[in-house]
Formats: structure tokens, C-alpha cells, sequence
């Protein structure tokens, strides 16, 4: 062997070359054994996919293919349909090949890499470590491909979401052999905005200096349980109990969206659902919908964020009023939201500006009281942070589609959105199951 004989000599060993040898070696062997085995594939019968009728073989063809051992050929049969419904190679359908040269090992090696990084990254990538080459355009094709298929299931899902159900005015609190005695699922979800090209953008208004808009608001929501408490008697999130849906949707589109993974998620058999987020209004309005008894809450730090800003318009010179914030936060963080918002309408001297934001203000933790009972919540042992959801519109949206440069179409960000939800969700394994067989076959093998 040629590694012995450098040993033999006892010359400078380069491992990392000697280990790409090695592996080349092996993958040449592999990528023959792997052709092989592709040309033994047999369909068990030939039937034209369009009217059933048996298939007339005309040719045997080669193939060239992209595997995950190299790129190679492979041979299978040519047929046409009697009929005239055109030519068929049946077994590109069995293999998962059909209208691509690039098997379904790669394909899922480039959606998971697809879903992490920029179609550019995905390319150098999967050259650079596995000596697969994939141009930074098919990467894309591929990628944005197999998201269509992922975001194509979410929808069969949410329409069978949408068949009536009996009403029910429970979830927030149950108990029973049924339920989950001592699980809670949380519900989150939030907006973030991500660029998208001009085209993509012409008459919507937004944040620029001439009213329009450089992004839209993609919409992302989190699913995860919690079953106990760490050793302070704090409650704990679930491992791997995660699970994201995302789009580029409006409002009722995407309350149905979380809805149908809710119930995917098992939420019927749960003790307590708790809705938790920031204060708009959208939030609640679907919550209300979709999850009527939900236990809902307001994110505490998005309150006390409201405060801090109000007390810093109210009082400038924080100086000469150094104990109204503490006050402040204390009744939040009690949950005495009345008394609050009394201390906030009785501050006088107040100009026409700051009077209009303590009126604001006045107004929110009002409208949010029984939103912000936090004591209680507390007491229940329950999360009152939204931090799962801020984080995944960092993690989730903003690492892979507001990178520098990116302008996204809407049909290209939702594929992406889609893949994405579906790779870095604990609780979903869509994009494995993609991946399960070659491809959606009319016809069955036989090798």
C-alpha cells in the first residue's frame, strides 16, 4: 500500500492528504458499487402514469447523476406510452431522479445546508468539505424546491385544520385522564421584517423617508411545553419540544397556520395553553380566535420597556425623581395594574406631548390588566417572557435571510421560511420526511 510505503521510509506524513486519499479511494469504489446497484433497479411493471396502459420499452439510456459518492451513470429503461402520452424512464421516478440529476442524498445535503446559510455558502460548502459540486443557482433551485414541497404539506394540514370542530372554552385550564396533568404548551409568535426586492415592494407604504418600504413583515410562531420546574421552582421548557411556523402572510392566514400546529402538536391533551407576547393587538385578536380560555400574558419585559420609556419622557431629569420607576415596576411586576395606571394619570405639569404619551400608556396597561397579572401567573408557575419568540425571529428569520445583500422575492422567502421552520424545528421532521423515499412513485421496484 501507498501509505505503508511512506511509513516504510519514514517520510513526513501529510495525515489530512493521506486521509482524502483514503476517502476518495473508498468513494470511487462506492460511487460504481452505488451505479450498479441504480442500473439492477427494475420496475415491476410498466404502466403509462396518464391512462394505465403498459408501457413499450425503446431503448435502454444512460443517466448521468450527482450522488453523495460522486457523478456517474447509471443505465435504465426508456419507454413510451401507446397512447400518446409521451416518454417515460420509470425508474428515474423510483429513484427519486425525475427532472433532476442530483440524487436525494444531495438534495437534502444541500436544503439542510440551503437552510443555515446563503445558496454561495451552500455551494463552497459542500465542494469544499464533501467534493460535491453544486452551483450557488442550483443550490438555490433545489433548496427553494424542496421548501415549495414542505410549505404544499403545511397547507393540506391547515385546510384539514379547518373542518368544524365542537366548540370548546377550556383549554386554558383542565384537568382529567385525558389532559396532560402536569404539561403546559406555550404558544408565541411575533413579526420581523426581512428585505425583499422592488418589485416585491412597489405601492406598499412603510418607514422611509418618502413612505415606502425596503422589507415586509414575515410572521413567525414557536409551539413548546414545559412538564416541571428547575431546583428554584422556576418552570423549565421542554427539551426538543420546539417547533416554528413562518410565512409571509396576513394575519388570518397565519392564525391558522399556528392553530393547525398547535393541534398537530397534541394541544387538546394538554392541562394549560398559554398564549405569550409582545401588546399588539393582532396577537391577542387571533388568540382570541384560535384558542378562546387560553391562559394569555403580555410579555413582561415588553411591559416593562413601556414603562422605562414612559417614566424617562415623564421625568427627564430622572434625578430629582429617583424612586418613581422602582414604584412603578413593583406594582407592574405585582400584577397591580389598576393602581398603576391611577399613579400614571395623576402626574400633572405635564405638556401637551408627554400628557398625550401618559395618556398612551394609561391606555395599554389598561386594555393588557389581565394580561399582565404576573404575581399570578408566577404563583402558577409559569413562563411570562416571550424570549423563545424574540430569540427565533433573530435565529430563525434574521440569521438566514437578512444577510448582507439579500433581497428575497416572496415566492423565494417563503420556500426559504418554510425549509428553514421545518430544519431547526425540534418537534417536526418534514424535511427528513421529504427525503424518506426517492420520489412520489406511480411505479413500483423490483432489483
Amino acid at each position: 500500500m501507498y501509505a505503508q510505503g511512506l511509513l516504510d521510509e519514514g517520510a513526513e506524513l501529510n495525515i489530512r492528504d493521506i486521509e482524502k486519499g483514503f476517502r476518495a479511494a473508498a468513494l470511487k469504489d462506492g460511487d460504481a458499487a452505488f451505479r450498479a446497484f441504480l442500473s439492477s433497479i427494475k420496475p415491476a411493471s410498466l404502466e403509462c402514469p396518464e391512462c394505465g396502459a403498459p408501457l413499450k420499452k425503446i431503448a435502454e439510456r444512460e443517466k448521468t447523476v450527482v450522488s453523495l459518492m460522486g457523478t456517474g451513470e447509471f443505465s435504465r429503461a426508456y419507454c413510451e406510452c401507446p397512447n400518446g402520452h409521451g416518454h417515460f424512464a420509470p425508474c428515474d421516478d423510483i429513484i427519486g431522479v425525475d427532472g433532476t440529476s442530483f440524487t436525494p442524498g444531495v438534495r437534502y445535503a444541500v436544503s439542510k445546508l440551503a437552510s443555515a446559510g446563503s445558496f454561495e455558502w451552500t455551494s463552497g460548502t459542500l465542494a469544499d468539505v464533501a467534493e460535491i459540486y453544486v452551483s450557488p443557482k442550483e443550490a438555490q433551485r433545489i433548496s427553494e424546491s424542496v421548501g415549495d414541497a414542505i410549505e404544499a404539506k403545511n397547507q393540506e394540514r391547515i385546510e384539514s385544520s379547518k373542518r368544524p370542530e365542537p366548540p370548546r372554552s377550556d383549554i386554558g385550564e383542565r384537568a382529567g385522564p385525558a389532559a396532560r396533568i402536569n404539561s403546559t404548551m406555550y404558544i408565541e409568535y411575533d413579526g420581523t421584517g426581512i428585505p425583499m426586492t422592488r418589485r416585491e415592494l412597489a405601492g406598499r407604504s412603510g418607514k422611509q423617508a418618502d413612505g415606502g418600504s425596503k422589507t415586509r413583515e414575515v410572521k413567525l410562531g414557536c409551539i413548546f411545553t414545559q412538564s416541571g420546574l428547575n431546583k428554584k421552582g422556576e418552570p423549565v421548557r421542554d427539551k426538543g419540544s420546539d417547533s416554528y411556523v413562518g410565512s409571509i402572510e396576513c394575519s388570518e392566514k397565519f392564525g391558522w397556520r399556528v392553530f393547525t400546529e398547535a393541534r398537530r402538536r397534541g394541544m387538546a391533551s394538554y392541562r394549560r395553553i398559554v398564549v405569550l407576547g409582545d401588546g399588539a393587538k393582532w396577537i391577542w385578536s387571533l388568540a382570541l380566535l384560535h384558542f378562546p380560555g387560553a391562559i394569555l400574558i403580555v410579555d413582561l419585559y415588553h411591559a416593562k420597556e413601556h414603562l422605562h420609556k414612559l417614566v424617562h419622557i415623564l421625568f427627564p431629569q430622572m434625578g430629582d425623581t429617583p424612586d418613581i420607576l422602582g414604584e412603578w415596576l413593583e406594582l407592574l411586576e405585582s400584577g397591580k395594574i389598576e393602581t398603576l395606571v391611577e399613579e400614571i394619570r395623576k402626574v400633572d405639569g405635564l405638556d401637551e406631548a408627554q400628557s398625550e404619551k401618559a395618556r398612551t400608556e394609561a391606555n395599554y396597561f389598561e386594555e393588557n390588566a389581565e394580561r399582565m397579572r404576573y404575581k399570578k401567573f408566577k404563583d402558577m408557575k409559569l413562563f411570562v417572557g416571550s424570549g423563545v419568540i424574540e430569540a427565533g425571529c433573530k435565529s430563525v428569520i434574521g440569521r438566514r435571510l437578512k444577510q448582507s445583500g439579500m433581497f428575497w422575492s416572496l415566492r423565494g422567502a417563503n420556500a426559504i421560511i418554510a425549509l428553514r421552520c421545518a430544519d431547526v424545528s425540534s418537534n417536526n421532521n418534514d424535511l427528513a420526511n421529504h427525503f424518506e423515499t426517492g420520489g412520489k412513485s406511480t411505479h413500483r421496484a423490483s432489483a
